[in-house]
């Protein structure tokens, strides 16, 4: 499926997009999310509650956190297991429990250094640790004190931290590249029409697509622009923000759940020619019919367009994720499945191929090449799912 332009996009991603500087800040940050990892151990003593095997489920128990922390817990203790010494994992067919093995380093002079080192870089690439730390400092209030805290948070519902997710999501240029890549890549399939956007949330997708549509001289077209999310306050602070830059550009304003009927929220089938999401998909709660309602409200013909963070093991988590999986709805939204699912939240390349062929969509690829850029950036964790219906 489109060879040349999948080939063109690997080699700009390589030679413009992924600079120096984004790969460096993407070997830190993962640094970053172990030390912060390694601290929250330490702070909860786990090492003391691990002395014999015990999976996540004992141990969010035993924390006293709410019902659902074990899935943030497994998450942690696994990347932890399989990249530090200290913890060991044995795994079942039902189970995974975790034991310790020795005493942890501490880690907070190192996460000193690798601020002052990410620092170097640009003061835009410090919104992706400062995520980090606020998710490392808020764990026991969202696990166990204010179990909706974090889902407040990423719906624009607490003021105080408004300016740490919009920075999250759009300063840090290690978050702000799925936007840029996904502008691309629907410049490349996108002939004309409407694009309906999916879980636009702060405005990183729309901002980059009409930024990067303008720059071509190709915002001619798009007819019109549905932008649509679940939170109301992204909705309005988006809207304001898009109006006022491109006061010109067609625009639809709409709340919409994906995890349901797209039809009875007066998104009609066959009338968009293009589905486009920055990180949203992977949050659907039936992630096979959430691909369906997009390819019915499709045009024949029609695109669909993921940008996502991807699991390059299909059980890794990213280092967001100490942030992110303290929200109830990120840890719980998405049912796992065993074909296409084996962990809560992101995919790997292998789980959304897998995701549309059960949909009966066979014209879809992901871009870049990730195994050609493997050398130049082993921590490449971005990629764009692009499908033709």
């Amino acid at each position: 499926m489109h060879t040349a332009l999948k080939d063109a996009f690997t080699t700009w991603c390589r030679e413009s997009l992924f600079t120096p500087d984004m790969i460096q800040a993407a070997a830190i940050l993962n640094k970053a999310a172990d030390a912060h990892l390694t601290w929250l151990y330490q702070d909860l003593d786990l090492a003391a509650m691990l002395d014999n095997f015990m999976d996540a489920g004992e141990l969010a128990r035993s924390l006293r956190f709410e019902s659902s922390a074990d899935i943030a817990l497994e998450a942690m203790l696994l990347r932890l297991a399989d990249r530090c010494t200290f913890i060991e994992k044995m795994e079942t067919e039902k189970s995974i429990a975790f034991r310790n093995r020795e005493s942890p380093h501490d880690t907070g002079e190192q996460l000193h250094y690798l601020h002052k080192e990410m620092e170097t870089l640009g003061e835009p690439y410090l919104a992706g640790l400062e995520f980090l730390d606020f998710g490392a400092g808020q764990f026991v209030r969202s696990l166990r004190d204010e179990p909706d805290f974090m889902d407040r948070v990423l719906t624009g519902k607490v003021k105080e931290y408004a300016d740490t997710w919009h920075r999250a999501t759009n300063t840090d240029p290690l978050q702000d590249v799925h936007g840029i890549m996904g502008a691309r890549a629907v410049d490349d399939v996108f002939a004309g029409g409407v694009i309906l956007e999916v879980g636009g949330g702060t405005g990183n997708g729309i901002r980059n697509i009409l930024d990067y549509l303008n720059e071509q001289d190709h915002l001619d077209r798009l007819e019109r622009f549905i932008f649509t999310d679940i939170s109301m306050p992204f909705i309005l602070s988006t809207r304001h923000e898009i109006r006022q830059r491109y006061p010109h550009v067609v625009t639809d304003w709409r709340h919409l759940d994906i995890n349901k009927p797209f039809g009875i929220q007066k998104i009609s089938p066959g009338s968009v020619d293009l589905v486009y999401g920055v990180n949203a998909a992977h949050i659907a709660r039936h992630t096979v019919k959430f691909i369906e309602e997009c390819k019915r409200v499709l045009k024949p013909g029609g695109a669909i367009v993921f940008s996502e963070r991807v699991r390059m093991k299909d059980r890794e988590m990213a280092p967001r994720e100490i942030a992110l999986n303290l929200s109830r709805y990120h840890r719980t939204a998405a049912i796992r499945d065993p074909e296409f699912r084996p962990m809560h939240a992101y995919l790997s390349v292998s789980n959304w191929l897998r995701a549309f062929e059960l949909t009966g969509i066979d014209e879809v690829d992901i871009w870049p090449d990730i195994a050609n850029l493997a050398e130049s950036f082993p921590d490449q964790y971005a990629a764009i799912i692009v499908a033709k219906v």
